[in-house]
């Protein structure tokens, strides 16, 4: 019976900035992790046809990467919702500062984000079952409910960038890694 390699169904883990010294390791998630991407399309019109379209053209795909993460430590928090201003390493501190940021370029900030499946409460170690993510920044939110019955969730999404380095050129990641990616997993 035909099966994806990332498997059909379940859990995950998330690692940002894999391969990198101080990658972060994310979770606990409540709810869906969603990798998403949408081709954009133009449509090209002609006068006698109206609103009918006699031709498209593809202008571009979107990806974003969706997540909620819940029971979170405040330094994962910190390292995702201030890496200009912890340095991506987190303060350590017993609190969270909610900065405003804008003004500032992500694409040089993007790192790689690796999706890991987990089957029997065990993380895959085979590299043929990840999903790696090239270019992608933390754009964090909040909506924090407080009443008898509501988890709190933190919900990221993470901005995916299509790669501009050279071999990867005009790609967002792969479905599956090659043999011996596991070397640089955190």
């Amino acid at each position: 019976m035909p099966s994806l390699p990332i498997r059909d169904m379940g859990p995950c883990e998330v690692v940002f900035g894999y391969g990198e010294s101080w990658a972060l390791t994310l979770g606990p998630f409540l709810g869906a992790t969603t990798y998403k991407g949408e081709t954009k399309v133009q449509d090209i019109q002609e006068e006698r046809y109206g609103e009918a379209a006699v031709d498209a053209i593809m202008i571009g795909t979107v990806a974003t990467l969706e997540l909620k993460m819940t029971r979170s430590t405040l330094d994962q928090l910190d390292r995702l919702f201030n890496p200009l201003v912890s340095g991506v390493f987190g303060s350590g501190d017993q609190y969270m500062v909610m900065k405003n940021q804008l003004g500032c370029g992500m694409y040089d900030l993007a790192y790689s984000v690796v999706i890991k499946p987990i089957c029997d409460n065990a993380v895959s170690t085979n590299p043929l079952e990840w999903v790696e993510i090239y270019k992608a920044f933390p754009v964090p939110g909040w909506e924090l409910t407080w009443d008898r019955s509501t988890q709190r969730v933190f919900p990221i999404t993470f901005k995916v960038f299509v790669s501009q380095e050279a071999g990867q050129e005009g790609e967002f990641g792969t479905i599956g890694m090659a043999a011996g990616s596991g070397a640089l997993a955190p």
